[in-house]
């Protein structure tokens, strides 16, 4: 009968000594950064007092406010295309998922344009180049 205790011992010692090669670290680089043009369809410059806000938001929480992961606001863009640089930090696993992109584009205290289609950031296309096109916000 001391025979079991000894196998299962053994066995044990078998099992964890793998242990030591188990890698923890998360795939991929978490510091990431997102970077594009944002359009609005008309050739002409914005107003001096434009700005161009580009968030990365983690919109996955339900019930939750959207987590702001990085943005970018651009002060006087001048005409379209704007480009934009969004350093944020996000898992691989999180990109499984998918984050968002919102664009803003803003001047005499409202917001005149932002993209009514959701644009989103997979870890399939999360070193790509993306064009967003915004709307104008209708009254």
């Amino acid at each position: 009968m001391r025979i079991a205790p000894i196998a299962l011992a053994a066995l044990a010692l078998v099992g964890s000594a793998g242990c030591g090669q188990l890698d923890m670290t998360p795939e991929g680089d978490p510091s990431r950064v997102l970077v594009g043009e944002v359009s609005w369809g008309e050739a002409t410059a914005l107003p001096a007092d434009a700005t161009v806000t580009v968030r990365v938001v983690d919109a996955t929480k339900v019930g939750m406010p959207p987590e702001v992961l990085g943005s970018q606001t651009i002060h006087n863009p001048g005409a379209t295309p704007v480009a934009f640089r969004v350093e944020y930090r996000a898992e691989d696993e999180v990109l499984r998922h998918g984050l968002n992109v919102e664009v803003r584009v803003s001047w005499g205290g409202s917001i005149r344009y932002f993209n009514m289609n959701g644009h989103a950031v997979t870890l399939g296309n999360a070193s790509d180049t993306h064009r967003i096109t915004v709307n104008p916000v209708r009254p």
